[in-house]
């Protein structure tokens, strides 16, 4: 009777208790923003470069993309209000002048997924659960993108 009274002391403790403020959906926001601008330039970068270099920068704008999706997908899990997630999700990112423009160069890639690792390692490290992993594959991807695929699309330039 006495591990009775017990369980069910500790399943009305938690309910007496105050609930967890909901979390922040700004640093998810800022990372989905870096996911759709490195994705861009990416794509940008990827016009008119050589086979190997084109091919590695498609394949981190596709992850980047995809970064993009899960960090949306985790923000509407969190119930963010829906006018920001929609404000942020139709906002046109292209203009005409940035057309004309030439591509961005690689090193310019590679400086905006750096940028993104970084900012993605720092946040999972004070995330937990999904959130932390989710940033840290980010943050994983990002570094593997600019280390690995990217150097190696540079070094064949």
């Amino acid at each position: 009777m006495g591990g009775a009274a017990l369980a069910v002391l500790g399943s009305v403790v938690p309910a007496c208790s105050s609930p967890p403020e909901p979390p922040a959906v700004d640093e998810l926001e800022a990372q989905l923003t870096l996911a759709r601008r490195d994705s861009e330039l990416a794509t940008a970068a990827a016009v008119g470069a050589p086979q190997p270099v084109n091919a590695a920068l498609i394949e981190a704008a596709a992850e980047r993309t995809k970064h993009a999706q899960a960090l949306t997908t985790e923000i509407a899990r969190l119930a963010v209000a829906p006018a920001s997630t929609s404000r942020e999700t139709t906002a046109p990112t292209t203009t005409t002048p940035a057309a004309a423009a030439p591509p961005p160069a690689l090193a310019d890639v590679v400086r905006s997924l750096r940028t993104s690792a970084d900012s993605a390692r720092q946040l999972a490290g004070t995330s937990s659960g999904y959130r932390a992993g989710l940033l840290g594959s980010i943050a994983a991807s990002c570094t593997a993108s600019y280390t690995v695929a990217l150097a190696f699309g540079a070094a064949s330039s």
